[in-house]
């Protein structure tokens, strides 16, 4: 019997059980749903740069009306009365929250929308299951990263790191630098920044060359290699950008060996999160003057085995992981990617940006 042929409560029931919400296992594309409910978590520790308010999602909500009254929002902050609030969610926001209990706290969640691109805090994702998706903030710093990244580079050519470090010297020792033009950028790890930074140099004359897992060419970059290339590729480079996330892949991958095969002379920009470079190798190669200079975004150290001793490395510049954020427009950028995505949840899409638990970004 057709359905237009059905009384109209059975003809409702139906139209209900197409529309509502299966767990993310059946595949990447979730099935529609009338009304979601989301649960906001504020982490008072990260700084008001991160708090998320009822009026910023008004604002974010006014640009996207076809999502308007199909959701509702519930706010908690630093997991209090957390658990109640998560096991009436379908969603969650946030960036701190109690991952490891997250399956048996949260049986309705099937997507959670993280604040930020890193997640090497949730690492491993063993604790996520099948049936939940992870979808991170990728995208949200531009175009600061990219400024960031790049201004890092200009500082490196112009031996920035080591001038400081004689000004603390109370030395007098004029560098000079030869323009950027013409020379080469390594970017291991060709990612949104990484991409962002290559189309500033490349207005500038250098010579992009990158590693990426996807080796298809990028607009911005001359040349795009796979990740097993970057040791044959570390020697031709004059300035080595790192900007991979933090991996069981990536964690040491820049150690001794790969400083060494660094142009004498050479300049590093790290966004890398603790890890993956070796500070240890890379203090003695700034000590003996094998690399000219070092701009590492550095997390807060006391969340991390930091050596200490690094505060006195020479030719070294640590930026406090601030200046890829702009404050103006870094949650509203965020708040524009979860409502993205929660109007896919609502109308049976893809979600963006998610997040691979096998690659672990």
């Amino acid at each position: 019997m057709g359905t237009r042929f059905l009384p109209r409560d059975r003809r409702r029931a139906r139209r209900h059980a197409r529309l509502r919400l299966r767990p993310a296992d059946t595949g990447s594309r979730p099935h529609m749903t009338e009304h979601l409910r989301i649960h906001i978590e504020n982490d008072s520790t990260i700084g008001p740069l991160f708090e998320i308010t009822p009026e910023m999602i008004a604002r974010a909500e006014a640009r996207r009306p076809e999502v308007k009254g199909r959701w509702t929002a519930s706010y908690g902050r630093d997991l209090v009365e957390f658990e109640r609030n998560v096991a009436a969610a379908d969603g969650l926001l946030g960036w701190q929250f109690r991952h490891a209990e997250i399956d048996r706290l949260g049986p309705r969640l099937h997507w959670i929308q993280l604040t930020g691109a890193g997640l090497d805090h949730l690492l491993p994702l063993k604790w996520l299951p099948p049936r939940i998706a992870l979808t991170n903030a990728r995208g949200a710093h531009k175009p600061k990263i990219g400024e960031a990244l790049f201004m890092s580079v200009l500082m490196l050519n112009n031996f920035i790191p080591a001038l400081v470090h004689h000004q603390r010297a109370r030395r007098w020792n004029q560098m000079f630098a030869t323009g950027i033009a013409g020379k080469t950028l390594l970017i291991v790890g060709l990612g949104e920044a990484g991409g962002d930074a290559a189309r500033l140099a490349r207005t500038f004359g250098i010579r992009v060359v990158a590693t990426a897992r996807r080796t298809t060419s990028h607009i911005a970059a001359h040349e795009v290699h796979p990740p097993s290339a970057l040791r044959d590729l570390l020697p031709q480079a004059d300035i080595v950008m790192l900007t991979v996330p933090l991996t069981p892949q990536t964690r040491g991958m820049f150690g001794a060996r790969e400083i060494g095969l660094m142009k004498p002379g050479a300049g590093l920009v790290s966004l890398a999160r603790a890890g993956i470079v070796d500070d240890v190798a890379l203090k003695d190669a700034l000590a003996r003057g094998h690399l000219s200079g070092c701009v590492y975004d550095l997390e807060d150290p006391s969340h991390r085995q930091f050596d200490t001793e690094m505060w006195d490395c020479p030719n070294m510049i640590y930026l406090p992981h601030s200046q890829t954020n702009d404050p103006a427009r870094f949650m509203e950028n965020v708040l524009d990617i979860f409502f993205d995505n929660l109007a896919r949840a609502l109308g049976g899409e893809p979600f963006a940006n998610r997040v691979d638990p096998n690659l672990g970004y």
